[in-house]
């Protein structure tokens, strides 16, 4: 039975030990470039597959070719128990421009009351706060008993979400709360897609998206039209590939380790038969 040269088997060998090295490369570079881009920009809520549906944002005074009538949300809830009920309030473009989000327990309930009312109302803007611009609509947030009395909210990690859809084109901006004659800044966080902020809010009130004067349109917080992270990310991933495939086409181009020759038969030293 013919046997396979011990330097051929070698270079399959070898071969096969190269295309292994470098698909682990290309896995553990992949995930090099996730970890960096969570750690850079963190993402709030699980992302989900498919392509959303999303309608041009509606201004509260459009301008130009704006769309403009954004929608509202009002809405009553009943309480059954001793803690304020679970509810779900959203307007009504895709997706929404401004939503609340409640648990279980997020708000006190006043003595006697019956029933929640939540309204999302967009607002006539109030002065900009300084080296910022007001980007997209000014939402003001409510939530009270059956009488119109504020519900405060509870101190509770995660129990309460408020959410806003910036317009497109906007570049680097948070969330900023305006009380008492002037913008207060709040934690916010990026909601899993492009121009969506969430915060986990302590008080009811008037809220809107903020950036800055140099974030503008396709400016400093996007690359041809791409979130920051992900045109950086991308980019980072196809040079990863370009040097992987450049890499295995090397390997394969190798040329083949030339075969030893074949050792010469050594005579046997058996004397011959005696005559």
């Amino acid at each position: 039975m013919a046997r396979t040269p011990a330097p051929a088997l070698a270079r399959l060998v070898g071969a096969w030990a190269s295309d292994r090295r470098l698909g682990w490369l290309a896995v553990a570079a992949g995930a090099l470039v996730v970890l960096a881009m969570q750690t850079w920009r963190p993402v709030g809520v699980p992302l989900y597959d498919g392509a959303p549906v999303q309608e041009p944002y509606r201004f509260l005074h459009p301008s130009g070719d704006e769309a403009g009538n954004p929608t509202s949300y009002s809405g009553s809830k009943a309480v059954s128990s001793a803690l304020s009920p679970i509810f779900a309030a959203a307007t009504s473009e895709q997706p929404p421009q401004a939503q609340l989000i409640s648990q279980s327990g997020a708000f006190t309930l006043t003595s006697g009351a019956t029933s929640l009312m939540v309204t999302i109302t967009p607002i006539e803007p109030p002065a900009p706060p300084a080296g910022g611009m007001i980007s997209g609509n000014v939402y003001r947030f409510a939530v009270t008993d059956q009488a119109g009395t504020p519900l405060d909210v509870r101190v509770c990690d995660g129990c309460l979400s408020l959410l806003m859809r910036a317009p497109d084109g906007t570049g680097e901006a948070s969330l900023k709360r305006y009380a008492n004659g002037q913008w207060q800044d709040v934690q916010t966080i990026h909601a899993g897609i492009t121009g969506l902020f969430q915060v986990n809010p302590t008080a009811m009130g008037d809220y809107a998206v903020i950036q800055a004067p140099d974030a503008g349109a396709d400016g400093g917080g996007t690359i041809l039209g791409l979130d920051m992270p992900v045109a950086i990310g991308g980019a980072v991933v196809i040079v990863l590939l370009v040097i992987g495939a450049f890499l295995l086409l090397r390997v394969r181009q190798a040329p083949p380790a030339p075969e030893e020759a074949p050792r010469a038969r050594i005579p046997s030293k058996r004397k011959g038969p005696r005559r």
